[in-house]
């Protein structure tokens, strides 16, 4: 099964000494736990938006929706509200699609605030409230659902929550708010969607994304499920308050998440995972606890491919804006991820991959292309603010994650760009990186027993073939100067990674580093292996994974300086802004 950030319990030392002596090695504390989940076929495409006019449709509505509705302005838009208005039949968009008969329905949700009240407060039968997990533990769901959705309570929040799929079917309240479900056969002989939900279409009608709100309040671990659900369409909603993942999209293949806004989570904004064929478009997320948009475990269409250029993406994110959380992106084996011309800013951390944590399918980590972005001040210190201040510990519904409040769920290095935490193959080309205060890119190797493989031949298998180039870095698109701390920042570990052709704030446009060894050229075959260089460099890396909010020991863990915040660097350029002109390459957004 896959887990969310565990804390690892581990250090780089004692996980090289327990590999070399046979010795197993402590397993990770889990939160969140999940199924254990595989790729689809990958013989689905991605669905095409059916419109406002779908023959096949269900109209939901509010008792202000008619209010709402009137004060928008005179136009097409309006006038195909109104008309919705009349044929709206439910009261509730879970209750919509429980009626859905045939596959690519609309379900189309006019203009107001969605708490799901029915559902939220749903009573259960006797077998959900005493549902065991697929470990067969036998904790009852009224225990462990409690200590989730009031995490602070005292109950223990790696509570097992690993439902099986026929579970989720049978108890689809017990975890998620709204649920959709697509596939008919819980046996797990197959994940492909084969039911009339199918193609759902989830479709807010009002002219802005926050007029129409689906509001968890914390009611329940996900806000919005689509499990297995091929085809599932999203579009311009706002969807909050959920303390693991506002959307979640699991297993399945062909999905678009549009024009959606993923605020004030405690952890995720918008999550795929195990799915493939999948589009991240106009997606404004913030204020959550780990990542606003988290591809992780993309399908690896691409994982027996030791080239660089990768036969094709499962997941595409693009012209999405990602601010104001601890991450901006993230996603442990994030595989075959291709995001463009998007904004990441003031997060701690803007952009981040890694093969950090054991459970899920694709480690390790490869060919994902971050280009075209705009990556930058991401320097927002959320531990400092929230975490060592004590606002974290209060309830969850009282620390005002939709006043602005971020508790880092996960560490991460505050004043950081990009960050390749053992991942391999990925790109990171024609990107604006600047204003972060650490370091403008970060990569390092990430051990195999650290996702509990011990094979000795697999230890040096992640930080491999990366490559980083054309990219502008600490200057404004304007041309004005906005130095990173650090440009790049390397381990000196791994085969193959390179980084040329980046044009710099710094003196003479050469971009700052710490490489202690010359990576090369990269039709050269860049970097080569050298045992050992990374030890100096990566000590005390693997104790800011033991990182936990909730414990005050591990708030700041020994040797870990991530936490700290990093001074602005100094202007050392002399004549003000750059003039476009002299840049190599001239970027896009």
């Amino acid at each position: 099964m896959h887990t969310t950030r565990p804390r690892a319990t581990v250090t780089l030392v004692a996980a090289l000494c327990g590999l070399l002596l046979g010795g197993g090695l402590a397993a990770p504390a889990t939160a969140h736990e999940e199924r254990a989940a595989t790729f689809p076929d990958g013989s689905a495409e991605r669905p095409a938006f059916l419109g406002l006019d779908n023959p096949r449709r269900k109209v939901v509505c509010r008792p202000d929706s008619a209010e709402l509705i009137a004060q928008m302005p005179q136009g097409p838009l309006r006038t195909r509200n109104e008309a919705l208005l009349a044929e709206c039949g439910f009261r509730s968009v879970q209750t919509a699609i429980n009626a859905i008969e045939r596959p690519r329905t609309s379900v189309y949700v006019l203009p107001g605030r969605y708490t799901e009240r029915r559902w939220a407060e749903a009573a259960k039968s006797d077998y959900c409230a005493n549902l065991r997990t697929e470990s067969d533990d036998p904790v009852p769901a009224s225990s462990y659902i409690g200590s989730l959705t009031s995490p602070d309570s005292g109950a223990d929040e790696s509570g097992p929550v690993a439902l099986s799929y026929a579970d989720q079917r049978r108890c689809p309240h017990n975890l998620n708010l709204i649920a959709i479900l697509g596939d008919r056969t819980p046996d797990d002989s197959s994940i492909a969607c084969d039911s009339a939900l199918c193609g759902t279409q989830v479709v807010g009608t009002g002219r802005r994304r926050t007029d129409v709100v689906i509001d968890n309040r914390f009611a329940k671990l996900n806000a919005i499920r689509a499990d297995r659900a091929g085809g599932v369409y999203f579009r311009n909603f706002t969807v909050q308050q959920a303390e693991f993942n506002a959307l979640y999209v699991l297993e399945t293949d062909g999905f678009v998440v549009d024009r959606v806004v993923a605020r004030g989570n405690d952890e995720y904004g918008i999550l795929a995972f195990a799915s493939d064929h999948g589009l991240i478009h106009r997606v404004n997320a913030y204020f959550n606890g780990d990542s606003g948009i988290y591809p992780g475990s993309a399908s690896d269409v691409n994982g027996d491919n030791q080239e660089f250029e990768p036969t094709r993406y499962s997941i595409e994110i693009r012209h999405s804006r990602s601010h104001h959380n601890a991450l901006g992106y993230s996603g442990t084996a994030g595989n075959s991820v291709w995001a463009h011309h998007n904004d990441f800013y003031n997060n701690a951390t803007g952009i981040a991959t890694d093969s950090l944590f054991p459970d899920h399918p694709g480690l390790p980590q490869d060919h994902a292309r971050w280009s075209d972005n705009r990556i930058f001040s991401n320097n927002e210190n959320y531990f400092e603010r929230y975490v060592d201040t004590g606002v974290c510990d209060r309830p969850i519904e009282d620390r005002g994650y939709m006043e602005g409040t971020v508790c880092p769920v996960i560490p991460t290095p505050v004043g950081t760009g990009v960050l390749i935490a053992g991942g391999n193959f990925n790109s990171t080309d024609n990107n604006w990186i600047y204003d972060n205060w650490r370091y403008g890119t970060m990569q390092f190797w990430v051990p195999a027993p650290l996702r509990d493989e011990y094979d000795p031949a697999k230890l040096y298998d992640t930080s491999n073939g990366n490559r980083t180039f054309e990219n502008v870095l600490g200057i404004r698109p304007d041309g004005s100067t906005a130095h990173n701390g650090l440009d790049h920042w390397w381990d000196d570990q791994g085969v193959g990674n390179c980084w040329e052709d980046n044009e710099s704030s710094r003196p003479g446009g050469v971009p700052t580093d710490n490489f202690a060894l010359d990576p090369g050229p990269c039709d050269e075959g860049g970097s080569t292996f050298v045992p050992g260089t990374s030890a100096v460099k990566d000590a005390g890396f693997l104790s800011c994974s033991q990182y936990d909010r909730n414990d005050p020991t591990w708030r700041h863990p020994p040797a870990c300086g991530w936490f700290d915040s990093p001074e602005r660097p100094t202007d050392d350029r002399s004549g003000g802004p750059l003039a476009l002109g002299s840049l190599t390459k001239a970027v896009r957004s």
